[in-house]
């Protein structure tokens, strides 16, 4: 197996499992690998976890050199986990919503946006509070919150003002997560495998890697003081609507995140198919990710 990532602290969960279950492997990272696309690729599965936000660990090109490395590896028919259009979207807020929408999911009133004119006109058509984001984004970069224009500019002008790192930032419509929750729906192989809950009250930063959270935090919505809770027995009518939307665009792992208004209206807002598990919560409710993923590939590797 081969896992294409940026991330070594990330990456190393899976590495343990894969070790467990005797699955050889090697490590792509690709700010550092050397590899010759004028030659065939080695045979294998070949795993996608390229992150949105590796130009926040200096990276800046991991993701375009990705993409071409991906599409090497479907002109030679290797077996690829999330290939090249998981990629497409983990770096397009743009895309994610269009894809979603065409599944008929929801997602908040947004507006994409190229250069600081256009970000202050585009405030013009939101009459609630609104919050910036970056388009190519992960762990809540670029996410503020503002009450009208006037705040808006005030930052879009001021020193403070960081663009997205490809230019597009979005102004979005302000949900008010009721409860202050937001759930992440995680899925392998395409297949739902578990929802975590994670408490929204003080941060946008939702990253559920160990390496971003506490254990400290405390969380007013989960007893055991984690911001993270995987939800037992979790049903919903969307399960079935991610699903398709993954299996349409050919994404294998994810983690979708959504939150629910004060009118129970559900609101889908990020895709992740880089995605992370929180080891606190997870030893509580007796599940690993990681694992089942290290057990997906193993399958496939029997496949070839």
């Amino acid at each position: 197996a081969y896992i294409i990532h940026e991330n070594d602290e990330w990456t190393l969960p899976l590495k343990e499992q894969l070790q467990k279950l005797s699955v050889p492997f090697e490590d792509w990272h690709m700010a550092k690998v050397n590899l010759n696309t004028a030659s065939t690729p080695p045979v294998g599965v070949f795993y996608n976890r390229m992150s949105a936000s590796s130009h926040s660990r200096g990276h800046r090109f991991a993701p375009e050199y990705t993409a071409v490395i991906l599409n090497w590896l479907a002109a030679h028919n290797r077996r690829i986990i999330n290939g090249e259009n998981a990629l497409a979207l983990e770096i397009s807020k743009s895309l994610q919503y269009k894809k979603l929408n065409e599944q008929n999911i929801k997602t908040p009133k947004s507006i994409f946006c190229s250069g600081k004119e256009n970000i202050l006109s585009a405030a013009d058509h939101f009459t609630k509070p609104f919050i910036t984001k970056h388009n190519r984004a992960g762990r809540g970069l670029g996410v503020k919150l503002f009450q009208n224009k006037a705040e808006l500019e005030k930052y879009v002008m001021g020193s403070q003002f960081e663009d997205s790192i490809d230019g597009i930032t979005i102004l979005q419509e302000f949900i008010e997560a009721d409860p202050k929750v937001v759930t992440r729906v995680e899925f392998i192989n395409s297949k739902f495998f578990y929802a975590v809950q994670v408490d929204a009250s003080d941060s946008f930063e939702l990253c559920p890697a160990d390496a971003c959270n506490v254990e400290e935090q405390f969380c007013p919505t989960n007893p055991d003081g984690n911001k993270f809770m995987i939800v037992k027995n979790y049903q919903n009518p969307l399960i079935e609507k991610y699903e398709k939307f993954l299996k349409a665009n050919n994404i294998e792992v994810a983690g979708i995140e959504y939150m629910l208004d004060k009118n129970g209206t559900m609101f889908t807002y990020d895709v992740n198919t880089n995605t992370n598990y929180n080891s606190i919560a997870e030893k509580k409710a007796g599940l690993s990710g990681m694992l089942k993923i290290a057990e997906f590939i193993k399958a496939e590797l029997g496949k070839l």
